[in-house]
């Protein structure tokens, strides 16, 4: 199959130079996570920008300096495999379609291919997920607070996280969309020691310092509990990767907790990893 038959033509795209106030607007415009940026001149792939790098750094303003430019790129008539590889290999969601002259044709996402490929694909209803489900997970206790939880997330590479109560049991599923939302950029003042010139200066002022004023992220004093999802939708070790696609379709979300028996959690299986099947066929 080719990654023509699966990508998504002609994305939204942003020119550089632009800034921090404009590329939040098409976030929640457009309601997606990352776009293709090109330069404004050339038309021709600079990186990607991603809602969670603009969040994570408020006090940048210029998007040229939080764009993400080693990013995979592929032709419209490479073989998906290729693609599949590329995000594998980098850890990376999508891949973006360029022609020869290195300017933006289309982007395919890893929920392309569970949703027109994967979801579709009556084939897989014989596979499990067994092989391809991650059995070495980041959890947080229900009690966490929001700033502890999103360290977490980070540290785990992941987009969501499993809550636990307190005797280990799965109660809810925690996503960065859900952290983020809640969050605020704020004005804090710093300040910073100033190292002396020379012998004078220390006879001046002994300890010389500098305010400065930054801006910071912050979350609201409250435990993941408050704002986890509780409805959760789950696998188990032995279900196939088709119903895993499907679901993942149907409940627009991007990893299942996997659990055995009454509830027990055994790790937790994203569309990234069943997409290695492509690659084993």
């Amino acid at each position: 199959m080719r990654v023509k038959t699966l990508m998504t033509k002609d994305p939204v795209v942003i020119e550089l130079p632009a800034t921090r106030e404009y590329t939040l607007e098409l976030f929640r415009k457009y309601k997606v996570r990352s776009f293709p940026v090109i330069n404004k001149n050339t038309k021709a792939l600079v990186g990607i920008i991603s809602i969670k790098r603009v969040l994570l750094h408020p006090d940048e303003e210029q998007l040229a300096m939080l764009v993400k430019r080693d990013v995979p790129t592929v032709r419209p008539n490479d073989d998906l495999k290729k693609a599949v590889r590329a995000m594998l290999e980098m850890d990376y969601r999508r891949v973006i379609v360029i022609d020869e002259e290195n300017r933006v044709l289309g982007i395919l996402t890893v929920g392309d291919i569970i949703r027109r490929y994967l979801a579709k694909n009556e084939k897989l209803k014989g596979v499990t997920i067994e092989k391809y489900y991650q059995k070495n997970v980041g959890v947080v206790w229900r009690g966490t607070p929001l700033k502890a939880a999103l360290k977490a997330l980070l540290l785990c590479n992941a987009m969501a996280i499993p809550v636990i109560d307190d005797d280990g049991n799965l109660v809810g599923m925690v996503d960065e969309t859900d952290l983020l939302k809640d969050s605020e950029v704020v004005r804090v003042m710093k300040q910073t020691s100033l190292a002396a010139l020379s012998e004078e200066e220390w006879m001046l002022e002994s300890n010389p310092t500098l305010l400065f004023e930054k801006a910071e992220l912050q979350l609201p004093k409250k435990p993941v509990e408050e704002i986890m999802n509780r409805e959760l939708v789950v696998a188990t070790p032995h279900m196939s990767i088709y119903d895993v696609a499907q679901k993942m379709v149907q409940y627009h979300i991007e990893q299942l907790p996997v659990i055995r028996g009454e509830g027990e959690l055994v790790g937790i299986v994203r569309d990234m990893d069943i997409l290695k099947i492509i690659l084993n066929k």
